[in-house]
């Protein structure tokens, strides 16, 4: 069932989506604008594997490495990793190991709302990655995972495991585990109809008609 919904969802684009949760009085389930794919035909969908991380705490710590290990051992096949990266806003909180590792454990994307490095890589390798800035540092010495799988937030959107996301050049959206289906169904109606009236448009159609007729604009 999670890939069908998945395959379903990537079908469709954020525009008609978001009118849906609009419609459904969920008005806050957008990222950040910032946050961009990597290349703009990149996108991601399906359910959220969430990361909260935060800045290196002086002192000796473990290398930050064996938790990033234990989190890419825990992917489950077609997820899309979300990272709130917490206060550390100048390193590289992904790049292509860890792309290479989550591709393998059947991972489909990754949302960042921070830093990505060996983006020439990423892009070779053909990974789904959004993200808000490049930077060559590593995060090794600089930002640790404090914890995953849990619920996160970023820019003012809750985001739950069970969750699913999409994204496209346009932005990512935030869909609530429990209404999913509802909104692919309702968004994949929409998108029939709107193929309907630009084609009647692309022939002269007038579109107040189209509109008292199919209410789609």
């Amino acid at each position: 069932m999670t890939e069908e919904l998945r395959a379903r969802l990537l079908r469709l684009y954020t525009g008609a989506v978001a009118d849906i949760l609009d419609e459904l009085g969920l008005r806050n389930q957008c990222l950040p604008p910032a946050i961009r794919p990597l290349e703009p035909k990149m996108k991601v969908a399906g359910p959220v594997f969430t990361i909260r991380g935060r800045a290196m705490p002086p002192g000796e710590r473990p290398d930050p490495r064996l938790r990033q290990m234990d989190m890419l051992d825990a992917i489950f096949p077609g997820a899309v990793i979300v990272i709130d990266p917490g206060d550390e806003a100048r390193a590289a909180h992904w790049g292509e190991l860890m792309s290479n590792t989550a591709l393998q454990k059947g991972a489909t994307g990754c949302v960042i709302n921070g830093g990505l490095r060996d983006s020439p890589q990423i892009l070779e390798l053909g990974f789904p990655v959004f993200r808000v800035f490049h930077s060559p540092l590593t995060a090794a010495v600089r930002w640790e995972i404090a914890e995953f799988n849990t619920p996160i937030r970023i820019g003012g959107v809750d985001i739950m495991p069970g969750d699913y996301v999409l994204g496209d050049l346009d932005g990512v959206l935030v869909l609530p585990a429990a209404l999913v289906e509802k909104v692919i169904v309702t968004a994949e109606e929409v998108c029939r109809k709107e193929a309907i009236v630009r084609g009647e448009l692309q022939k002269g159609g007038s579109i107040r008609q189209l509109f008292d007729k199919y209410r789609v604009f």
